[in-house]
């Protein structure tokens, strides 16, 4: 019981922050996460929602008396267990719905009381649905007023060469170790060498085009697989060099976390994948690991003495040209890398990059996080980035950008404040490479 009181209390505490409820006016509901409060009212067609029940919230989620609302709108509302149908005559026409509560994350009952989230309402009854924060009070209308038709999106042109390359470097001038290493590409293929097979990418300066790159990466080389590749992390144009930036390696199929850290800077990362590139793939414990996974991995394949010849000679015209340092315990490298930059992260972010920028406003401040969800207002939001550390700032754009495609937020003018808030920290460079993405196919 003692965890579930420091959880009334946490929450309460957040939610009066934010205007939400209050500790005198709100009842924990026992077997569920849900928060009872009497501060927020429903108004359905301009009149208040006819119930002696009152709303419950889950974070920022509102939850209303389900028969209570849609009776109110006409609808009737059927209980067996395990389901709840619900049906609506017109002169027209009868629409039924049948809501399996086991399927239905956005219905809770507690206390014999099925309760609805507020925009689940709106789906189930063709109503509008919005939240007056001012107020407190969720409003439905119930009869939905039409639309103008909006403008319907033109996707964007694609990007020329040369508008591609701007995007993808933006303020920064190209890696002179990457020059060195495009004209050996270059020279050898001439040769009818393939250099691929030494290091497993081909250097590429084009945009990304995938909006699983992060903001900050200056993409730099493709695998020619799955659009994986490789780029350099310029922290949000912290990085002042490319030739020093971190390298992270790319996998847009990886939804969750698209973006890993490889490399402290490009030299190392080539001194690694001239000796394999799938030590960055894989995490070994040692020499050993590697060595007995490897033989595993190779079971059954021979390299054919072209394909020996061809990564020799490769391999000796890249360490001649580009002089590369040595490593000492490349199997563990990467992995290492990532612990040293975990250690350095300030403010952390879904995506597992982190924030690593130190910026002198922020000294002496605490560092402060959001939860970036769909159902996140305006009034909260703006809250936090008033409060916020340049730092916390980056690490809502960084969780903005992982969501971009997946979520579409409830309250208006979500998007449009955090992208004026990036023009604000001048992060012209990051806004580029999200225009570039947004509206094409």
């Amino acid at each position: 019981m003692r965890n579930v009181k420091g959880f009334i209390i946490v929450f309460l505490s957040c939610a009066i922050f934010f205007g939400m409820t209050s500790v005198h006016d709100a009842a924990y509901a026992e077997g569920s996460k849900l928060v009872e409060t009497k501060m927020i009212q429903v108004i359905i067609d301009n009149k208040p929602l006819q119930t002696d029940k009152h709303i419950f919230l889950d974070g920022r989620k509102r939850f209303v008396p389900m028969r209570a609302a849609l009776e109110q709108m006409g609808w009737k509302v059927e209980w067996k267990p395990g389901l709840i149908t619900v049906s609506n005559q017109t002169p027209d026409s009868l629409k039924s719905l049948y809501l399996y509560l086991e399927d239905e994350s956005m219905i809770r009952v507690i206390n014999s009381t099925a309760y609805v989230e507020m925009h689940r309402l709106g789906e189930i009854s063709d109503s509008e649905v919005k939240w007056d924060d001012s107020s407190a009070t969720i409003v439905i209308s119930s009869v939905v007023a039409e639309e103008e038709d909006e403008e319907e999106e033109v996707d964007q042109p694609e990007l020329t060469d040369e508008e591609s390359i701007k995007v993808n470097y933006g303020k920064y001038e190209r890696s002179s170790t990457l020059d060195v290493l495009t004209n050996i590409y270059s020279e050898l293929e001439q040769e009818g060498r393939d250099p691929w097979s030494a290091l497993g990418f081909y250097p590429d300066d084009h945009h990304s085009g995938y909006s699983g790159t992060p903001l900050d990466v200056v993409s730099f080389g493709r695998t020619g697989g799955d659009g994986e590749h490789y780029g350099f992390l310029t922290e949000f144009g912290a990085v002042t060099s490319l030739e020093e930036a971190p390298i992270v390696m790319v996998t847009p199929m990886n939804f969750d976390h698209p973006a890993v850290v490889i490399a402290n800077n490009i030299r190392e990362f080539l001194r690694i994948a001239l000796m394999d590139s799938g030590l960055f793939y894989m995490e070994y414990g040692s020499k050993g690991d590697y060595l007995e996974q490897q033989s595993e991995n190779m079971d059954g394949y021979v390299e054919s003495d072209e394909e020996r010849e061809n990564r020799r000679i490769v391999r000796e015209r890249l360490e001649k040209e580009l002089q590369l340092p040595e490593i000492s315990d490349p199997y563990t490298y990467s992995a290492k890398v990532r612990a040293e930059r975990a250690k350095r992260i300030l403010v952390p972010t879904e995506d597992l990059l982190g924030v690593t920028n130190v910026n002198p406003l922020d000294a002496g401040r605490k560092h402060i996080t959001i939860e970036l969800d769909e159902y996140i207002g305006k009034k909260e939001l703006k809250a936090f980035l008033s409060n916020a550390t340049y730092a916390s700032k980056l690490a809502l754009i960084r969780d903005y950008y992982l969501h971009l495609e997946t979520y579409v937020y409830y309250e208006k003018g979500i998007e449009e404040t955090i992208v004026q808030e990036m023009r604000d920290m001048g992060l012209q460079d990051e806004l580029a490479r999200m225009n570039a993405n947004r509206y094409r196919d």
